[in-house]
């Protein structure tokens, strides 16, 4: 049996989020979450520490993340 556990995220990164996939293949946001944190998983292309931290960055200022 599978355990599963909860990611809070803020209201309105959900709401871009439902926006952005209105037009998609995805039922939900936590389908479309899943599919992007998979594809990363398996992604062979790696980023520099400099580059995930302008990245954490422009999600800081957007809100994203605290």
């Amino acid at each position: 049996m599978s355990e599963y556990t909860t990611i809070s995220l803020r209201k309105e990164f959900v709401a871009d989020v439902e926006e952005y996939i209105e037009d998609e293949p995805f039922g939900s946001v936590k389908e479309f979450v899943k599919h992007v944190v998979v594809r990363e998983m398996e992604s062979t292309d790696e980023i520099s520490e400099s580059e995930a931290r302008e990245i954490g960055q422009k999600l800081r200022d957007l809100g994203y993340m605290e």
